[in-house]
């Protein structure tokens, strides 16, 4: 096994972590490193985990191993990259030791300063980093820990940055904190170290600044010593230095995109950017965004939505799609709208299984985009099976359980059929009948003609047009090429590409229907307590059946990292078979690897290489088989023909992720398409924020317009995904839209069993898989959903816990690849699970702990 990691870079150009390591590097180190990869001025340093600190208190204050010598080799960057050397008496290299936790805790823990001017430096380095991971534990932070209710850290990072020989120094808010409203900017300086200032020791001078135009509004000059030590009434900084300070304020806020508490040193003629925080007001941090902005697209997605509800009643739940597609630009939901309509491949696939789609849904589809989400309008989703059947979801059952419609069934409501349906209800009867018979036919041997006939031919088209030079055509031709591609990978391709999933879908009915009949019999009572029913016997059963499921090998993500891992296959060979896939892969404007190779290096580092696969996957499954087989009493043809069925389950799982490798090498040739014309037209990936329709007559001419366009649209999407949304939303109740969630700490959640077994493990919460390095320990993945750039943080996973998803999602099936336990349906999960807390999960009965 690897050594661990305990040391992060920071400065110069490099940074080994940002904010996806939060959890690890703390606010103030993730702050450092996301400043460095912006391209802003950051004395150099480094951060030592905070896990560094948990195991210092666990292990009666001993360090872990390996700590000292990446300390060691850190300090020698430091020299290297600073021109001096640590403990030299004529050009020393001194450092600052500060505290940094996930979350802020200003002032709680310690800071040592000017450290290095000791006769030994090292053990004066040591014996500081010790000061801070004690202050961890110390009165003041304890009781500011339990009063904030902060809790699930794994202690406090410790940042070691050369210190800035700063004449002034200062702290900047590019909001005003008390009245953000007031369009201001407010710089704090004084002469020398910050650590006064911040302590409160000294009095600053104070100057507030237009954050439009950046005249200076107000200036208010404090008695003070200057740099000499002569008493001065003169300020610390001179307007020109205020200005240039100003317009630094401003692009950090624009490039973390909130406003920002700043703390920043000025020496030898430049400004150096100490630490940049989200400025917190009433105990929040404070938005970039006006309340006015907010209240308009609120108002306008309420009113939208009002008029697409039904007379009686509309429930949107966001399943299904929003697991691949959380947040579509403008562009991808234009094209991929259309692909989930009635007449895209989604409509298709399901005309080509003997369904009768509403013809009304050919243009709107079943979804709707709402604050920026895609949510399924479970009015109009039983409408793509049956035009004129009177299937619904009935509003009253899911208003009193909203969990059911994040997983929702329709059922048959006699009711509200017209005439028409029961004076040709023999002829519905028999339209059942046959799509019934259709749908097994088809069942028994689409997946041979798929493997045989549909992919090979798809795959050599598309890897052949992927060779071609996009750069030679003329507007038109590019045009007709984007439009080929999408038909031919959404509509013609994905018909069939998308049938595995139905498919199995409609084998795990079967298979839940005869086992529930087989685990209570009609007339059994039904089951009481804690006892689980019929239903959810079969349930945990078949999810247990299905593990160890994996694509074929051209398909088989997992088994292509862990082989280039193994270096069994070579970068560019890996890149040869999964190139075309990525993270978010779903959303056209993210990179796909073959554009940024170099995210394979991350992927695959240190503890990231996959082990062996497990190959007694199969041969547990096959004893559970016979386990079921003999606990029901099953005859011999009844076990034949159940085999048959988890067999071709099992088949088209396999399939369902091999459909949608495949659809991706499309997918990737629409983006290259809608990246030359970007490039044509030099929006810097503002295509995405227009539409399919109108890219026909567009030209460099109109590129300030379109640049206008852009930002706004830019603007919207971001106002629109900052309001808060429930998964579930129901049509008497829209003014929810905006309003802060409810995401109390509870004991326990309940969500949904998508992969069998039990597991306990610290929870690892991410919203975000780019750039996330894994815990040297073992953990609980707890994430919104996943797609492949997040199979390498299954390695070393225990659990996994996802908000969205089903048996049939992604995450579920890599889940039982791995043999992992895995739970999704959980609203807001990341926000209520906090990293750190110890959770115990039942992949069978889709519970949650949290234990401590």
């Amino acid at each position: 096994m690897p050594d661990p990691r305990w040391i992060y870079i920071f400065g110069q150009g490099q940074a080994d972590a940002g904010n996806e390591l939060k959890h690890l590097v703390g606010g103030k180190g993730a702050s450092l490193g996301e400043m460095t990869r912006g391209g802003l001025n950051v004395p150099p340093g480094f951060t030592i985990s905070a896990e560094c600190c948990d195991l210092f208190h666990e292990n009666n204050q001993s360090w872990p191993d390996g700590l000292a010598d990446q300390v060691r080799s850190a300090v020698a960057w430091l020299e290297n990259v600073s021109g001096r050397k640590f403990g030299h008496r004529e050009q020393p290299l001194l450092v600052a030791v500060r505290s940094g936790a996930a979350q802020s805790m200003p002032g709680m823990m310690d800071t040592v300063l000017n450290v290095g001017l000791e006769a030994d430096p090292w053990r004066e380095l040591f014996a500081a980093i010790e000061a801070v991971f004690r202050s961890w534990n110390s009165e003041r932070a304890v009781a500011y820990r339990k009063h904030h209710r902060i809790d699930g850290l794994l202690g406090t990072a410790v940042n070691v940055q050369m210190m800035c020989p700063s004449e002034v120094s200062g702290v900047m808010f590019t909001a005003n904190p008390v009245n953000p409203a007031l369009e201001e900017i407010v710089i704090e300086s004084a002469y020398g170290l910050g650590e006064a200032l911040v302590l409160g020791k000294v009095t600053p001078d104070r100057f507030t600044l237009d954050k439009t135009t950046l005249a200076l509004r107000e200036r208010v000059l404090a008695v003070k010593t200057d740099a000499t030590g002569a008493a001065s009434e003169g300020a610390s900084l001179r307007d020109g230095q205020i200005e240039e300070l100003a317009k630094l304020g401003l692009r950090v806020e624009g490039f973390f995109g909130h406003p920002c508490d700043i703390e920043w040193g000025w020496a030898a003629g430049q400004f150096y950017l100490l630490q940049s925080r989200a400025i917190k007001a009433a105990g929040r941090a404070m938005s970039s965004i006006a309340p006015g902005e907010r209240e308009t697209v609120r108002t306008e997605e309420i009113d939208a939505l009002r008029s697409r509800a039904a007379p009686g009643g509309t429930v949107w739940s966001r399943f299904n799609l929003a697991e691949i597609l959380p947040a579509p630009t403008p562009m991808t939901w234009s094209i991929v709208k259309k692909f989930m309509s009635g007449q895209g491949g989604f409509g298709l696939m399901y005309r080509d299984l003997g369904f009768d789609p509403d013809p009304a849904l050919d243009e709107v589809g079943i979804f709707d985009l709402i604050c920026g989400r895609p949510y399924c309008n479970l009015s109009r989703e039983p409408r793509m099976q049956y035009k004129d059947l009177p299937f619904e979801h009935k509003f009253a059952m899911l208003k009193a359980n909203s969990a059911k419609a994040l997983y929702p069934q329709a059922v048959l409501n006699p009711a509200k059929a017209g005439w028409k349906f029961w004076l040709f209800l023999p002829g519905v009867f028999f339209r059942l009948w046959r799509s019934s018979v259709k749908l097994q036919q088809i069942s028994k041997s689409f997946a041979a003609r798929f493997e045989a006939e549909i992919v090979p031919p798809f795959v050599e088209e598309a890897q052949a047009a992927a060779k071609h030079d996009l750069t030679q055509l003329s507007e038109t031709h590019l045009l007709e090429r984007l439009d080929y591609w999408i038909k031919r990978t959404l509509y013609d391709f994905a018909r069939d590409s998308l049938k595995p999933t139905a498919l199995a879908a409609v084998a795990m009915g079967n298979l839940e229907r005869v086992l529930t009949l087989r685990y209570q019999p009609p007339g059994r009572p039904v089951s009481k307590g804690d006892e689980p029913t019929g239903l959810q016997k079969a349930q945990a059963v078949l999810r247990e059946l299905v593990m160890g499921v994996r694509p074929a090998p051209e398909a088989d993500l997992g088994g292509g990292l862990r082989d280039l891992g193994s270096g069994k296959i070579s970068h560019d060979e890996f890149l040869s078979h999964f190139g075309h896939r990525g993270h978010q892969e779903m959303e056209l404007s993210k990179r796909r690897w073959t554009e940024e190779p170099e995210t394979l290096a991350s992927l695959m580092t240190g503890d990231r290489i996959l082990g062996p696969a497990d190959k007694s996957q199969e041969e547990t499954v096959a004893r559970k088989w016979d386990q079921v087989a003999t606990e029901l009493k099953l005859t011999p043809p009844q076990r034949v023909a159940i085999e048959a069925e988890l067999q071709r389950l099992r088949n088209y799982l396999k399939l369902r992720e091999a459909g949608k490798h495949h659809l991706m090498r499309g997918y990737a040739l629409i983006r290259r398409c809608l990246m030359e014309l970007d490039r044509r037209l030099q929006l810097d990936g503002g295509i995405f924020f227009l539409t399919l329709d109108e890219l026909p007559g567009l030209s460099i001419s109109k590129h300030d317009e379109l640049r206008r366009l852009i930002e706004a649209r830019r603007r919207q999407r971001e106002i629109a995904l900052s309001l808060p949304v429930p998964p579930v939303i129901f049509s008497d109740d829209l003014d929810i839209i905006g309003r802060d969630l409810d995401v109390s700490a509870a004991e326990s959640f309940q969500g949904v069993g998508i992969s069998a077994g039990v597991a306990e493990g610290a929870a690892w919460v991410l919203d975000e898989v780019a750039g996330a390095k894994a815990p040297f320990e073992p953990y609980v993945l707890v994430c919104p959903s996943t797609d492949p750039a997040w199979v390498p943080l299954f390695v070393r996973a225990r659990g996994l816990v996802m908000e969205t998803g089903g048996v049939l999602s992604h995450g579920a099936i890599v889940a039982r690849d791995f043999g992992l336990p895995a739970v999704a349906g959980i609203a807001d999960v990341q926000r209520r699970i906090k990293t750190g807390q110890r959770l115990r999960l039942d992949g069978a009965s889709g519970k949650v702990t949290v234990l401590h």
